[in-house]
């Protein structure tokens, strides 16, 4: 096999990593829910203003969710960065929270949540997530790999003489 050859099959190797990425289905990331926990509980300056914030807001009592809903607060609860907040997406949400659910041009809707004698203020808030690092990388990689192949295969197909 001389080198015209190689650089064909190279090219041919090419033109497939190339492709691969370009017709391979997007994944559907869909709709999340983000369960945003206040860490501390709720301390209200008044009596009369906490009866008042609890009047005008949703108040659920922790014993009264299910078991998955008392998961994510749990989680939600413990998590200390913004970022790794529990997320679940939107069809597997809690059934005692789907008429929580915010529009997602919405910035969030929140509740209190009665835990322990406390209150904790919980929010909740629809989002759609962006393709994580390892799915721009397997799209990513084989692009780099055409052009890898490509590059010196269109290059010897070019500049060899028969």
């Amino acid at each position: 096999m001389n080198r015209r050859h190689l650089a064909v099959i190279a090219l041919g190797i090419a033109v497939l990593l190339f492709g691969a990425p370009l017709v391979s289905p997007v994944p559907d990331y869909g709709s999340h829910l983000r369960v945003i926990v206040n860490d501390d509980p709720t301390t209200f300056p008044t009596e009369q203003a906490k009866e008042n914030q609890l009047r005008n807001t949703t108040t659920m009592d922790y014993q009264n969710l299910s078991a998955h809903a008392q998961r994510l607060f749990e989680r939600g609860y413990t998590t200390e960065q913004f970022a790794d907040e529990p997320a679940v997406r939107l069809d597997e949400v809690p059934e005692s929270w789907t008429t929580l659910v915010p529009n997602e041009s919405d910035t969030g809707r929140f509740i209190y949540i009665h835990k322990d004698g406390d209150y904790y203020y919980t929010g909740f808030q629809q989002f759609t997530p962006g393709p994580s690092p390892q799915a721009f990388m397997l799209r990513l990689g084989p692009l780099i790999g055409a052009i890898g192949f490509g590059t010196p295969a269109g290059h010897f197909v070019l500049t060899t003489e028969d």
